[in-house]
């Protein structure tokens, strides 16, 4: 089996709330194995909040679908390149008003750019312990559609459920691997800077420490298992508009997943699960439910 890198990459329309679920901030990209090879796939990732938690009638529940085409390439030696498309389809539920408002479309896509500094897998030596590590940096560009007009019916005057952020928002990350025997171990943090938009608005500075521990189970065979734990912390600064902070934005939360990935030597499928253990978002007033992904990927 080769190494495994883990890739982080983070209302209710008549009062114009900025309280919402934060699918814009959102970076999370999972659990990938065979990173000495590229590959092109599918990948299906659902998340949820609910949001006004003590207010029974702005009380929201927000559901963010996105399909994203992605791949990974070497164009030179020790150099990756990921590249993430999405089609987002957003749902809020107005629980009091009964009222379901949904947006789809294009997303914001990404470009992500590492150079290998450590690989024991690539030189001549047989390791006990095989590692690597990969330092680089990334862009979004602003593909997905931000402005929106309040008084609009059909849809949700609120930063957040947006297909896009309007900004050009700028990565960096480094990542970790270790493995032994069928054992192993992923670290991944990441920081992100996001640009203003042309409506005056910012979002906060996004940061992120993943870990994973796996266990690659059949090696050798037509098919290998991978199932893996994982714990996420994600923290984000509060936004600020037109110069003026928003203070039901940012904060915190650590995630607890589970998950399995089955790969042979051209095909891939992989499913996550994962659940707040802790977490303190837009002052207590959001509250992240959960978030599950799916992926099929075809090895180059």
């Amino acid at each position: 089996m080769k190494k495994l890198v883990l890739l982080l990459l983070f209302a209710f329309p008549s009062v114009g709330c900025d309280l919402c679920g934060c699918a814009n901030s959102n970076s999370f990209l999972g659990l990938m194995p065979a990173s000495n090879r590229g590959f092109i796939g599918v990948r299906y990732r659902q998340q949820s909040f609910e949001s006004h938690l003590n207010s029974p009638v702005l009380k929201t529940r927000e559901s963010f679908q996105s399909t994203e085409v992605w791949g990974r390439f070497y164009p030179i030696n020790k150099v990756q390149v990921m590249a993430i498309l999405p089609y987002s389809t957003h749902t809020q539920n107005q629980i009091a008003q009964q009222n379901t408002v949904q947006i789809a479309g294009l997303s914001d896509p990404t470009l992500l750019v590492h150079y290998n500094l450590l690989n024991t897998l690539l030189d001549s030596t047989m390791h006990e312990v095989n590692q690597s590590l990969l330092v680089g940096m990334g862009v979004k560009p602003p593909l997905g559609k931000f402005r929106y007009e309040e008084a609009n019916p059909s849809q949700v005057a609120n930063a957040n459920f947006q297909l896009g952020t309007g900004s050009t928002d700028v990565l960096w990350n480094a990542l970790y691997n270790v493995r032994y025997n069928e054992w192993g171990v992923n670290a991944d943090a990441q920081f992100r800077l996001p640009g203003k938009n042309p409506d005056s608005y910012r979002f906060g500075a996004r940061s992120s420490l993943a870990s994973t521990f796996f266990y690659a189970y059949g090696r050798g065979h037509k098919v290998t298992l991978m199932p893996y734990v994982s714990s996420t912390l994600e923290y984000a600064a509060k936004d600020v508009r037109s110069g003026l902070v928003q203070e039901n934005t940012g904060g915190s939360v650590h995630w607890l997943g589970i998950g399995l990935e089955a790969f042979s030597k051209r095909f891939v499928m992989g499913a996550n699960y994962a659940k707040p253990a802790t977490q303190h978002l837009s002052g207590g007033e959001l509250k992240a439910i959960d978030r599950f992904s799916i992926h099929f990927s075809y090895l180059l």
